[in-house]
């Protein structure tokens, strides 16, 4: 295994791991309604996703055509959506000073949106092993590009985002 191709997949696999903590500390701080933390690990989440999403819709999603077709990546998209409009509801409700018991459930009830990536997205490394260098050469290039660029999602959402049919041609 070259170093970039091993730095992709560790990277990738390590940035999916700290989310899933970050969104199970979420979880427990809404139970608990520390706002504080919560507010704290929907920053931390945002800040770290947006690099994340990035370079996945620009590099790696597009490598892994070959193996789903558009439709499948289009769907991976759609699930980026989903995690997005979470994140934007974790944001605004735990930006409150207090929640209601409907809010608590509301925000209890977005936070699988963004867990569901994490499961799913991790899931694909098993197919990117098989893609050429050249390939873990462009992730690894867009990796490093929306690391230095340090957009939110919401930033990366509002501002360069491209389409579905963009990621895919």
């Amino acid at each position: 295994m070259t170093a970039t191709r091993e730095r992709v997949i560790e990277t990738f696999q390590e940035e999916h791991r700290q989310t899933r903590d970050k969104c199970l500390e979420l979880s427990d701080a809404i139970e608990a309604g520390d706002l504080d933390r919560a507010e704290e690990l929907v920053r931390e989440i945002d800040a770290a996703a947006g690099p994340h999403f990035q370079y996945e819709e620009d590099a790696l999603y597009p490598a892994l055509i070959p193996f789903f077709g558009e439709e499948k990546v289009k769907e991976l998209v759609a699930e980026h959506d989903e995690a997005i409009e979470a994140a934007e509801t974790l944001a605004e409700l735990t930006g409150q000073d207090s929640l209601s018991e409907g809010e608590k459930q509301e925000a209890l009830r977005a936070l699988p949106n963004i867990m569901v990536h994490v499961s799913d997205c991790d899931g694909l490394t098993v197919y990117l092993e098989k893609a050429d260098d050249a390939v873990f050469e462009g992730i690894a290039q867009s990796m490093d590009e929306a690391s230095e660029q340090g957009l939110t999602l919401t930033e990366y959402d509002r501002t360069v985002r491209p389409s579905p049919e963009e990621i895919v041609a």
